[in-house]
């Protein structure tokens, strides 16, 4: 399938660990590598933002893709929900002190076999918040603890890709 916009990628160090139940900055410095520590026993979030681009059609499946690898856990499935937040200029929402997430869009993906090696997963957001071309649009990331996620220990995400296929 063909991407129809250049594929926005959001490094940990991009996004923001929520107030509450965030998401912890780690940093390996024996690699050196940085990432987000998602716990395996508290739903644990952050949020990256970008503005969609004019190239976003909005006629194909908006998806994130999640790079992630486990701290400790070599089976287990990881469970994540992404959801979204589209604010168009003009719109009546106050930033400072609301948010308007859809329902969250979820999906699990089982480990690799090995601690500390790379997994991902691809999340189509059906529940996309009538985002458009030009909008700001914001990514609330959580690991979902306490559902279908079965892998034990930290699970370190690495990178996060937006993209949508036609």
């Amino acid at each position: 399938m063909a991407r129809t916009f250049p594929t926005i990628q959001f490094q940990p160090t991009s996004m923001l660990p929520t107030a509450s139940n965030g998401a912890a900055f780690v940093a390996h410095t024996t690699t050196p590598r940085s990432a987000l520590a998602f716990d395996d026993s508290t739903n644990e979030s952050a949020i990256a933002a970008a503005i969609l681009p004019i190239e976003y059609l909005g006629t194909g499946t908006l998806k994130a893709k999640l790079f992630f690898y486990s701290a400790s856990a070599n089976s287990g499935d990881a469970g994540w929900n992404v959801q979204v937040e589209a604010v168009t200029p003009g719109d009546t929402l106050d930033l400072e002190a609301a948010h308007s997430f859809d329902t969250a869009n979820n999906g699990t993906q089982a480990l690799s076999g090995v601690a500390g090696n790379l997994t991902d997963i691809t999340i189509s957001l059906t529940n996309k918040d009538s985002c458009a071309a030009g909008d700001l649009i914001r990514l609330a990331i959580q690991r979902d603890a306490d559902s279908s996620d079965t892998a034990s220990g930290d699970l370190y995400l690495t990178l996060v890709e937006l993209f949508e296929e036609a």
